[in-house]
């Protein structure tokens, strides 16, 4: 007899702890350099799985279910393994409609900063590794690009 995988069945390989998910980490990394795994074949697959994540979580009906869900054991509990807590998140605040002119001054300083500041960058990664002589105030300062670090890392682009 063959058992049909459904979503709620695969969804429930991932109930474990967190020993269990290093194991399974170490496990899917064993199994590539054992070559019993294709690298890039489990990369895509953990993006599908990031995208599904992604998309659960920003599902405004699934959010409005779970929350419903929740609110029936209280506003925390322990349920399969794990620690559960209904709360607030992503507070902002808006404050342009405060009409404080002192925090609207000062906003408009930053933004001004913040423009002057990007403009000085770019013009700093321009600079050649020897450097430039630039003259600040009364002084010539020798002033050198700034350092650059990168990853290399493989972009997956899912279909």
């Amino acid at each position: 007899m063959q058992t049909e995988l459904s979503t709620v069945n695969i969804l429930s390989l991932f109930e474990t702890n967190k020993a269990e998910r290093a194991k399974f980490v170490n496990d899917v990394v064993s199994r590539i350099e054992s070559g019993n795994a294709d690298a890039i074949k489990v990369h895509l697959q953990v993006k599908a799985m990031e995208d599904i994540v992604k998309s659960l979580n920003d599902n405004k009906e699934y959010k409005s279910l779970l929350l419903d869900a929740a609110e029936k054991n209280g506003k925390k509990f322990t349920a399969y393994n794990a620690e559960f807590n209904i709360r607030e998140v992503g507070v902002k605040y808006d404050y342009s409609q405060c009409g404080d002119v002192e925090l609207n001054s000062l906003q408009a300083q930053i933004d001004a900063l913040s423009e002057t500041i990007k403009a000085k960058q770019k013009m700093l990664q321009t600079l050649p590794v020897s450097g430039m002589d630039i003259l600040f105030g009364d002084e010539l300062v020798k002033v050198y690009p700034p350092s650059k670090t990168s990853t290399t890392s493989v972009a997956v682009t899912l279909k």
